[in-house]
């Protein structure tokens, strides 16, 4: 001890290295981008003539729609499009967008015509046809508003932020972060001279559909009760771990006897192989167009998943949910519907809205024994839903 006596003791605190700088990067460029862009279009935009009011129905022939994103984000906006039948009711009502989200609206009573998106953008033969023209993006994102300026619609409307308003004619309600999707979609309508009616999206699957997927799942060997769970999610930051919606199927067909259906969209396959491998009670639905999905997922007693597409959609089609949330911003996307069930924790990082994360505490942390509970107590309690839409 005596030779320790006054010895200096050097002690070296090294900080772990950041893995996220390049997605801060990024973000940090994003905004300036914004920032730069939002004074250039404001200006242009006080150079346009802006209409006062929005129109009258009787003045209303024809409408376009556009969505520009993915498969949630055309579930969310399915509520509007019947608010705009409900008050253009002589108009025929057509929607662009991207093939895959496109054909979710196929059987929708608000829509009348479907154009598929490509990277040629808006096609020639819809320019000048319409007197109204709506982008849904709720976001900063341009190419919506791009889309409905080049339409030379009579009347466009959209979402105001970092300068796109200067895209349309008509006053519409700022995209606020803070806000559900589907409450900004009724603002929209509001905006419009509507009265939003519809509170949660709605989507539709024939009856022939419906018989089809019955056919595949019966030959499958799922007899019910059938819980269909998606293990995907558009950024790796939203996937709950794949060996943890393994241990979860087993547990949940050993204790309620449920067929466990586990769907993938593209380029999920790996997902669903390595479920597959860790347990023989997962039974793989394989590759289905989407209205393919829609007609499964509306054959099932429950949806288990990430807040992703298929998510919205199993809501919107009726269909009680259980899902895992990570860094996606409750308040903004979260599933509303009364047989709705979202895990999540709230932690000092969380809601992050990151696509990548070095850690991915805010999933990991969810234990397959919280999920199984919430499965449990939704197939006990299980609503009586209506036949599929």
């Amino acid at each position: 001890m005596s030779a320790l006596h006054g010895a200096r003791v050097r002690f070296e605190i090294r900080l772990p290295r950041d893995r996220m700088i390049p997605d801060r990067l990024r973000r940090l460029v994003r905004r300036a981008l914004l920032s730069a862009r939002a004074p250039a279009l404001f200006t242009l935009g006080l150079l346009r003539w802006r209409r006062s009011a929005p129109p009258s129905p009787s003045r209303v022939g024809r409408i376009l729609v556009v969505r520009t994103d993915r498969l949630g984000d055309m579930a969310l906006t399915a509520a509007s499009l019947l608010d705009l039948r409900r008050h253009f009711k002589n108009a025929e009502i057509t929607v662009l967008a991207p093939p895959a989200p496109l054909a979710l609206l196929e059987a929708h009573p608000g829509v009348d015509r479907r154009v598929p998106l490509g990277a040629a953008g808006l096609p020639r033969d819809l320019v000048g046809r319409f007197d109204l023209a709506i982008d849904f993006t709720p976001d900063a994102a341009l190419r919506g508003a791009l889309l409905v300026n080049r339409s030379r619609a009579r009347y466009r409307i959209g979402f105001g932020a970092a300068g796109r308003q200067a895209c349309f004619n008509l006053k519409g309600p700022w995209a606020d972060p803070a806000r559900h999707v589907v409450d900004l979609n009724r603002d929209l309508i509001a905006a419009l001279g509507a009265t939003p009616v519809a509170a949660c999206p709605s989507l539709y699957v024939t009856a022939q559909e419906k018989g089809e997927a019955q056919s595949r799942l019966a030959g499958l060997g799922a007899a019910s009760p059938r819980v269909a769970l998606h293990p995907g999610g558009h950024y790796p930051s939203q996937r709950w771990g794949p060996e943890r919606f393994a241990d979860l199927i087993s547990e949940l067909t050993g204790r309620t006897g449920a067929a466990c259906i586990v769907m993938a969209g593209p380029g999920e396959d790996d997902l669903v192989r390595r479920i597959c491998a860790a347990t023989p009670d997962a039974l793989a639905l394989g590759a289905l167009p989407v209205r393919g999905l829609m007609a499964c997922l509306a054959s099932c007693d429950l949806f288990i998943g990430n807040n992703s597409g298929p998510l919205h959609v199993a809501t919107a089609l009726g269909l009680p949910t259980v899902s895992l949330m990570g860094p996606t911003d409750p308040a903004r996307f979260s599933p509303r519907g009364p047989a709705d069930r979202v895990l999540r924790r709230d932690l000092p990082c969380s809601p992050c809205d990151r696509g990548r994360c070095w850690h991915h505490t805010c999933l990991r942390a969810i234990e397959p024994e919280e999920v199984l509970r919430e499965a449990e107590a939704a197939l006990a309690s299980r609503l009586v839903l209506p036949e599929a839409r």
